[in-house]
């Protein structure tokens, strides 16, 4: 029980923390392009996307790192914690040094060659560029003390941490308007240092409060090979969903024209700011599932997986469901115009979205196993498969929709596969979660659609702000009506009842 509540209280702090990162991020955006302006800041935004291009890299390493940790703590095993956090040092140090080099070797050709930057730039955008290589320097070994701070559960301190991140780079944008001269090149600079003070606090509290300090003394070749093996092919994972993003943009532009780009690229942030909330419940049940498996409590471990994809789902539904039955008012309040295509692109997106929420759980299940080789091979190659499935539907039917009903049919097909391996790695019931998970799924969302069409029905208000407000809220209502009726087990009922009535008192 005290597990539970753990989940539950980790799972609102890092709710809170997308939403408001979310925001801030939003309004930063909005200053910074006041700030530098539309040239500066694309110049900003092409070059420093080097960091974020090597983001996919950080993640893998995030996430291998954290499931090797949190195995070792759910076993007890201090000797191997500290073995495991020794060489995840220097297997980072080693990576982010190797990239490093390649990065700056390779400036010429990047800068020149592949971003093709302006000559009348090329001094700003190779200081920008040396910025950018630190920051990637950084975060690469910065990830072993996230990873820390995940298996522990620290979830309040990272939430914290991140929101203070957010605040800074906010902070330093409004810094910019005291300078005259070079602004872009001070702001690269209290980019770096930004993310060099977000690093040396992670350090303070992982040495002073987890008591892990930087140590290379524990060198383990064997741990140390196994740890590069697993990061390599969850790099390979996330590297084929980069290459299916990115690749279908252009696949895009090919057939179809920057019109098209625009739509895709505007969809891609929405779906991507609902999907970071979504993964917060993700996010705080993954270190329980790697402690379930260590410590062999099977049952835990499979009632975790089922739990977290059913609720992870369940609050997708909840922010997508309004969005689905508002979608082209909402594009039009933010916007201002609505592109071509955009509609039909959002909503396909949030429903794929929707299908994905589904896997988040049982992807961790599949890594707590640490077999992860022909899981990665098989289901990676189906994410590829995105990109040449899209040219030839492009080709056939020149109707820019079929990328996202290409991408439906993969994320299911993914689904499925991922299913298959948790069964075949682990004794899971595939029977058990299509009962407890996906037909709980499937009332939900037909009591919901019903619900939410009968409630857009009736509602007539002059005001479309004040109706969009009033469907948005029924809908919502509808929706939790549906998962507290339909969505949950007598237990779960019990437990959410009892939370409600301890706060009331």
């Amino acid at each position: 029980m005290r597990n539970n509540s753990l989940i539950v209280k980790n799972s609102v702090f890092l709710a809170i923390r997308t939403i408001v990162i979310t925001l801030v991020g939003l309004y930063s955006v909005r200053e910074l392009l006041i700030v530098l302006g539309i040239e500066e800041y694309g110049l900003f935004n092409l070059v420093f996307g080097i960091a974020v291009l090597f983001s996919f890299i950080n993640g893998a390493m995030i996430s291998s790192t954290q499931r090797y940790l949190a195995y070792y703590i759910g076993k007890k095993d201090e000797k191997m914690v500290n073995e495991v956090w020794a060489n995840s040092l220097m297997l980072h140090i080693g990576i982010g040094i190797f990239i490093f080099i390649l990065l700056f070797v390779l400036k010429d050709f990047i800068l020149i060659r592949f971003l093709v930057v302006d000559y009348k730039f090329i001094n700003t955008a190779y200081f920008i560029y040396y910025c950018s290589i630190m920051v990637v320097l950084i975060s690469i070994i910065q990830s072993p003390f996230n990873a820390l701070i995940l298996a522990k559960e620290k979830m309040s301190f990272f939430a914290f941490l991140s929101l203070l991140d957010a605040i800074m780079k906010l902070c330093i944008i409004y810094f910019l308007y005291i300078f005259e001269s070079y602004i872009l090149e001070k702001y690269a600079l209290m980019f770096v240092a930004s993310s060099l003070i977000i690093f040396l606090i992670y350090y303070l509290y992982c040495s002073k409060k987890i008591q892990k300090k930087i140590q290379l003394r524990q060198f383990k070749p064997k741990l140390l090979k196994e740890m590069l093996l697993y990061s390599l092919w969850n790099v390979f994972g996330n590297f084929a969903f980069v290459t299916k993003t990115q690749g279908i943009n252009v696949v895009l532009n090919i057939f179809v024209g920057v019109v098209a780009n625009s739509a895709y690229t505007i969809t891609a942030n929405v779906s991507s700011a609902i999907g970071n909330l979504v993964n917060s419940i993700v996010t705080a049940i993954n270190p329980q599932i790697y402690k379930s498996y260590a410590e062999k409590n099977f049952e835990r471990y499979n009632l975790l997986i089922n739990t977290s994809s059913k609720f992870s789902f369940f609050l997708g539904l909840i922010v997508v469901l309004p969005i689905l039955f508002n979608t082209k008012y909402l594009l039009i309040f933010w916007l201002n115009q609505l592109p071509l295509y955009l509609v039909s692109f959002v909503q396909l997106a949030l429903i794929i979205l929707l299908v994905d929420c589904l896997s988040g759980s049982l992807m961790t299940g599949i890594q707590a196993t640490g077999k992860i080789k022909l899981y990665q091979v098989v289901v990676s190659l189906f994410v590829f498969l995105n990109l040449p499935l899209s040219y030839y539907g492009l080709k056939i039917w020149n109707q820019p929709i079929i990328v996202y009903w290409i991408a439906l049919l993969i994320a299911l097909i993914s689904l499925a596969l991922r299913l298959y391996f948790i069964s075949r790695l682990i004794n899971f019931s595939i029977l058990l979660y299509l009962k407890s998970v996906i037909l709980k799924v499937i009332f939900v969302i037909l009591s919901s659609f019903v619900l939410a069409s009968f409630v857009t029905n009736i509602v007539d208000v002059d005001n479309d702000f004040l109706s969009f407000l009033l469907v948005s809220v029924l809908i919502v209502f509808s929706v939790i009506l549906s998962i507290v009726m339909f969505g949950f087990r007598s237990s779960e009922r019990q437990f959410l009842f009892s939370k409600i009535s301890g706060y009331l008192k």
